[in-house]
């Protein structure tokens, strides 16, 4: 359980740790995604995000889609 939290972290901890930092609405501008569907991704809400999202947002933190752990889905977690 422990290393989901982390996993659902990382997109925080990323764009935290940009220089400078972003906030989720810069991010979610700067990936061309409105805020709430950049919520749902960092949060791991709503649907999986498609791979062009995953591009876009990995793009906007300046990192590799690979480099980033996406959160798992709600509806994953509640099976």
């Amino acid at each position: 359980m422990a290393m989901k939290g982390l996993k659902r972290l990382l997109l925080r901890v990323l764009r935290a740790a940009h220089e400078p930092k972003l906030s989720q609405s810069q991010t979610a501008r700067r990936a061309g995604l409105a805020l709430f569907r950049y919520w749902q991704i960092e949060n791991g809400d709503g649907p999986e995000p498609s791979k062009a999202e995953q591009q876009a947002v990995a793009t906007a933190l300046g990192v590799k889609v690979t480099e980033i752990a996406w959160p798992e889905r709600e509806k994953a977690r509640a099976s």
